[in-house]
């Protein structure tokens, strides 16, 4: 028995030794901020006791859903089929003919824009795995998303939300940084950026309230109710935030992840209205009611933000929680119709011209075809 216990003991030690080194040595998981960073964040409102916090109440998890259900086996929870995107015209779509902005979903919480003849990305993940290994429940519906990212020569912005593996992703910055003309970030995450090689000279890290204009187009960081982290021992040591893309051409509201709360009536008051709302809207349950919203609060949320249309993202790309994969976009249709909210569902890919009237793309039920 002794005997048992001390190889026992052995194995554990290099188990703990093995996950450790693999950490510190491996890029996915991204670079902590400084000293000197962490000294500059106690000055902030949203900073105390070495961390950021959240304005509202928030708990990371709240022990309502017991871990077996969580991996209980749902054949629902993904699509039978690889999901197929709608192969977007890059000459088109990068053109700057018309003053017109064109918004398209990659799946997730992932796009593309062009405002203005500007392109941005916003949460570019494009990668295949929602993690730092490749385990298979975490795999993208999408083989291929809507176009070869090696055909885009230029990216004028691109904005992320907070540093999470399902949005902030080591593969896909690889593809896309030499490309990148500047990168918008919330504090803490230019770490992981200037780690994996990108220049700091184009990375722009905001707080909440920070904005730039870049060519006209204002964008603004903005609260959201989360957290971060890419490793054991560095909750929340980045910040998270939504963002607000302001232009003569229309206004989008992009909500990141984010629980329902007080902010988003303060955005909408301070911000709105806004022509479109991209809203958390997927992988929630109970035991993470503060971290992500119910298809009916995301709906709620856009209300307060004065939305025209409201789009739910943070469905359609990866299996994170254990509601079915499309029950996100069901339940926001039905709960949206009663409260008179408009609401788009577009196909991944499809292009969405912001200056139409979108109201045909909220019936055309395309996930169907999947089951």
């Amino acid at each position: 028995m002794k005997k048992t216990l001390i190889i026992i003991s052995y194995f554990l030690i290099i188990v703990v030794v093995s996950a450790t080194a693999y950490i510190n040595l491996s890029s996915q998981f991204g670079t902590n901020p400084s000293n000197s960073q962490k000294k500059k964040y106690e000055n902030f409102d949203n900073y105390n006791n070495g961390e950021f916090k959240n304005l509202d109440k928030f708990k990371m998890m709240t022990g309502e859903m017991s871990m077996v259900k969580f991996f209980k086996s749902d054949s629902m929870r993904r699509p039978k089929f690889d999901l197929i995107h709608d192969e977007i015209d890059l000459k088109t779509f990068l053109s700057s003919e018309n003053s017109k902005i064109k918004i398209s979903w990659l799946g997730h919480s992932a796009f593309i824009l062009n405002i203005d003849g500007m392109i941005v990305m916003l949460d570019p993940m494009l990668g295949d795995y929602a993690s730092p290994l490749p385990l298979p429940s975490l795999k993208r519906y999408s083989s291929n998303i809507a176009f070869p990212i090696e055909n885009i020569d230029t990216i004028d912005v691109v904005v992320f939300s907070h540093d999470h593996y399902d949005h902030l992703n080591y593969s896909s910055i690889q593809k896309i940084k030499n490309k990148v003309r500047v990168f918008y970030v919330p504090y803490g995450m230019g770490n992981h950026l200037k780690g994996w090689g990108v220049k700091s000279e184009s990375i722009i890290e905001l707080n909440w309230e920070n904005s730039k204009i870049n060519n006209g187009v204002k964008f603004v960081c903005l609260p959201a109710l989360h957290f971060s982290g890419r490793g054991i021992l560095n909750r929340n040591s980045t910040l998270w935030c939504s963002w607000a893309i302001i232009c003569n051409n229309g206004t989008i509201y992009f909500s990141g992840d984010s629980g329902y709360g007080s902010h988003f009536k303060k955005i909408g008051e301070q911000y709105g209205p806004f022509d479109i709302s991209l809203i958390d809207c997927g992988q929630y349950n109970s035991a993470w009611k503060y971290s992500h919203m119910t298809p009916e609060q995301a709906v709620q949320a856009a209300q307060e933000l004065t939305s025209t249309y409201f789009m739910p993202i943070h469905w359609g790309g990866f299996t994170l929680s254990t509601h079915s994969w499309t029950e996100p976009v069901r339940r926001a249709l039905e709960y949206a119709e009663k409260s008179n909210q408009k609401i788009i569902t577009p196909r991944l890919g499809q292009i969405v011209y912001l200056d139409n009237n979108n109201d045909h793309l909220q019936t055309n039920y395309w996930w169907n075809k999947y089951y």
